[in-house]
């Protein structure tokens, strides 16, 4: 009988054995799934699609912020008889001058939102992307424009009629 005990036990063993290493396997292989999924999930979350990372750039090379210098609303002239009468914020870096960007640089400002605005569709700006592709247009003016002083536009007044 103890013959017979240990064949049956080293059958069941070796039965057992396989059938707890092939789930043992799977068992180690899911969770090794979620935690990779999981990882790229956070990377592309954390730090964007990971392509600045590997080319040594940084995805952006904005200058910190300064203050906020606000234009006082004007109107331009539309497409077919309308008009838009638009403010606008304009963020400053720390390297633009708050106190003597309105006696100046504003002017410049006010004449690339004319030059952008007049004529326009009137269709196309009540759409939100038709707003963000005049506030793009004019932060790639501006970079030209004001060498790194001004990072972006901030509507502050908005009016079609």
């Amino acid at each position: 009988m103890s013959d017979d005990a240990a064949a049956e036990d080293t059958g069941k063993g070796k039965k057992g054995k396989k059938g707890k290493d092939k789930g043992g396997g799977k068992s180690n292989l899911v969770p090794a799934i979620v935690l990779a999924v999981g990882i790229a999930a956070g990377g592309y979350f954390m730090g964007g699609s990971g392509e600045a990372a590997h080319s040594g750039e940084t995805a952006t090379t904005t200058m910190p912020a300064g203050e906020i210098v606000t234009m006082e609303p004007i109107s331009v002239n539309l497409a077919d008889g309308h008009f838009l009468k638009v403010g606008l914020g304009v963020q400053l870096s720390e390297a633009g001058n708050a106190e003597e960007f309105p006696k100046g640089p504003m002017a410049k400002v006010k004449d690339m939102l004319i030059d952008q605005l007049a004529g326009a569709n009137m269709a196309e700006l009540a759409t939100k992307e038709g707003k963000e592709k005049v506030k793009h247009e004019l932060t790639e003016r501006a970079k030209e424009e004001f060498e790194g002083e001004v990072l972006d536009f901030y509507f502050t007044d908005f009016v079609m009629q």
